[in-house]
């Protein structure tokens, strides 16, 4: 019986290791077609900092221009760079882009199918 429960134990340690850090009940969407589309923000997929891409980008252009791309969070940065720069977009505070910039970067990165 010991050994049983040793077994066991070393079993379920083993599935704990192999779960993913920071595993969520729901997985990160990574195709447009996924995105339900009565969610409030839609069409940009469910995250973290959501609500300040959508407000961010939606009073100057649509929202598939956002879902359009995937990039790299150096792409996103330099996008954000050249619309404040170039486009008049009003430049966000700090912690306001940093938000936005972790959002874009995972939820509309290099892995999105838009």
């Amino acid at each position: 019986m010991k050994n049983l429960l040793s077994l066991c134990g070393a079993a379920c340690a083993a599935l704990l290791l192999a779960a993913p850090i920071g595993a969520t009940e729901q997985e990160r969407i990574t195709n447009l077609a996924d995105v339900p589309e009565d969610f409030e923000f839609y069409p940009l997929p469910p995250g973290e900092g959501v609500d300040e891409v959508y407000y961010g980008c939606i009073a100057c252009h649509s929202l598939r221009t956002v879902t359009n791309g995937g990039y790299s969070r150096a792409v996103w940065d330099e996008l954000l760079d050249w619309m404040v720069e170039d486009q008049g977009m009003m430049e966000p505070e700090p912690e306001i882009r940093e938000i936005m910039l972790e959002y874009l970067s995972i939820h509309i990165g290099e892995d999105w199918q838009g």
